[in-house]
């Protein structure tokens, strides 16, 4: 294969599709669930399976889109988890060729050629959750990447008006699956005023400003009717979407923000980003295009949406890939379009297949996602959580309850197919007296065959209180202890009056 049939590989889209969509494969193979997987996947199946709603019976911090789209995954296919990776997969090759299209269209097909190597081997790193395809911020970044698209398009077509409603449609889609994407929402306007719309009077900049307002409180009206149906109210939705993000469990301390931000920014392998993003310093054509101010302001707000909650979990930064990417693209774009005007054409095809193969390998998988993969494939790893489940399912009736302390069983929860005694039934919404004395009382009212302790005993008092400590001691005997849980089965001669 001479050194043309390998540059026209490496700068073929669909070979780009091709080779991320291998990557993910392999990553993802036999992947046990995730948490937060697993937490999603519990309120769509009782949801559907048991009319327990969200926000009323379930408690997480999300707005409904996640929970509806695993609704319709236990609908279709019952208890799974390639429904929703399939979905997300799929989520992020379609950002990954809208990464592209926007390269291309504000500055040539080679911005977004890197572009999409940038983003489709970032999404991977185990630092931002890359092996888990199907988490909010997959969702989030696709529909709001389009929002982006809708709205460059929109500025060379006479259906401008269409475009613009459509890409308010598709932001609030991505607000739909997490409430952080309200920052990209303020970068889209202003992209869109300040560039999209320049050679447009101010009359038409107004309209499409109100098109663009209609097309997301449409989408998130639509979002929502789903559980206004179900007698879900606007207030528990506002409770439990919105305000819950003033809980402790959704927002840090300064001093945890101080030390995550420069855990983040300063000591991860989101370090590799800096020196590409020096080089914007010295290419002044780029810094006084209207766009890539535009672009780098994009970048702005989602950088404050990934620090606002100051929890700093590495899927969030997630958000900042889009526009990161392409900033980056455009960059190198740059840098060689300059050399190309002083060195011939085979010169610098060679030099873009030559950058293209120092991405791959900057960019590539860690080694920890990749020795993750090689032992699920050689079956040296075992699924305890899955284990755990099936036993407690097997032992248990369909109408058996359980309730899982501590903030990580979701995964068992997932699979023992069985209700949690509580809409608490993950402890990190639990940081008040008041939610402590819900459990208490839901637990006494709907006393569950089996609870159970991880190891660590500060799971239970105090984050749950002296109560719930007293009641299982009062009710429960101590069965045996599986890997890191201790379970507890229910005293038949217990009353669960205390």
């Amino acid at each position: 294969m001479n050194k043309n049939r390998i540059s026209s590989f490496l700068n073929n889209p669909i070979f780009i599709l091709i080779f991320l969509f291998l990557i993910f494969m392999v990553i993802t193979y036999d992947l046990p669930l995730n948490n937060d997987e697993a937490m999603w996947s519990y309120i769509g199946r009782v949801w559907n399976e048991n009319n327990i709603l969200p926000y009323i019976g379930t408690i997480e911090n999300k707005t409904p889109g996640i929970f509806e789209l695993n609704a319709i995954s236990y609908s279709l296919f019952g208890v799974n988890v390639f429904f929703m990776r399939t979905l997300g997969l799929l989520s992020i090759l379609l950002t990954t060729l809208t990464i592209y299209y926007l390269g291309k269209k504000l500055h040539s097909k080679l911005a977004g050629i890197f572009g999409m190597y940038i983003f489709g081997l970032t999404f991977t790193w185990i630092f931002l959750g890359g092996t888990f395809i199907s988490c909010t911020e997959t969702f989030m970044v696709f529909f709001s990447t389009l929002s982006f698209c809708f709205i460059l398009k929109s500025k060379y077509s006479n259906k401008w008006k269409y475009l613009i409603t459509l890409a308010g449609i598709s932001m609030g889609i991505s607000i739909a699956f997490k409430q952080i994407a309200l920052t990209t929402t303020i970068a889209l306007i202003f992209y869109y005023w300040f560039e999209t719309s320049s050679n447009t009077n101010k009359k038409n900049k107004i309209i499409g400003l109100v098109l663009l307002s209609f097309g997301i409180l449409l989408s998130t009206f639509v979002s929502i009717t789903p559980l206004l149906l179900q007698k879900v109210s606007l207030n528990d939705y506002f409770n439990g979407a919105w305000l819950i993000l003033l809980n402790s469990a959704s927002s840090s301390t300064m001093l945890n923000r101080i030390s995550g931000f420069f855990s983040n920014w300063l000591f991860s392998r989101i370090v590799i980003f800096y020196p590409f993003l020096f080089l914007i310093l010295f290419q002044r054509n780029l810094l006084n295009k209207r766009y890539f101010i535009c672009l780098l302001t994009w970048l702005l707000f989602d950088f404050i949406g990934v620090n606002s909650s100051g929890y700093f979990y590495g899927h969030q930064i997630k958000q900042l890939l889009p526009s990161l990417s392409i900033i980056v693209g455009i960059t190198l774009s740059e840098i060689l379009t300059n050399i190309k005007n002083v060195k011939s054409e085979f010169k610098f095809n060679q030099n873009v297949s030559i950058l293209i193969l120092i991405i791959i390998i900057v960019f590539f998988p860690d080694k920890y996602t990749l020795k993750e993969a090689y032992q699920r494939f050689a079956k040296q790893q075992e699924n305890t959580n899955e284990e755990i489940g099936i036993w407690l399912r097997e032992n248990s009736k369909k109408t058996d309850k359980v309730y899982i302390l501590g903030t990580s069983g979701n995964p068992i929860l997932f699979y023992t197919e069985r209700v949690s005694s509580s809409k608490y039934f993950n402890s990190i919404f639990i940081s008040s007296n008041k939610e402590r004395d819900i459990v208490y009382a839901e637990l006494k009212a709907n006393p569950p065959l089996f609870i159970l302790k991880p190891d660590a005993s500060i799971e239970i008092e105090p984050k749950l209180g002296k109560d719930i400590e007293n009641y299982i001691a009062n009710n429960y005997n101590y069965k045996e202890r599986k890997y890191n849980y201790h379970i507890f089965m229910r005293n038949k001669l217990s009353n669960h009056s205390n």
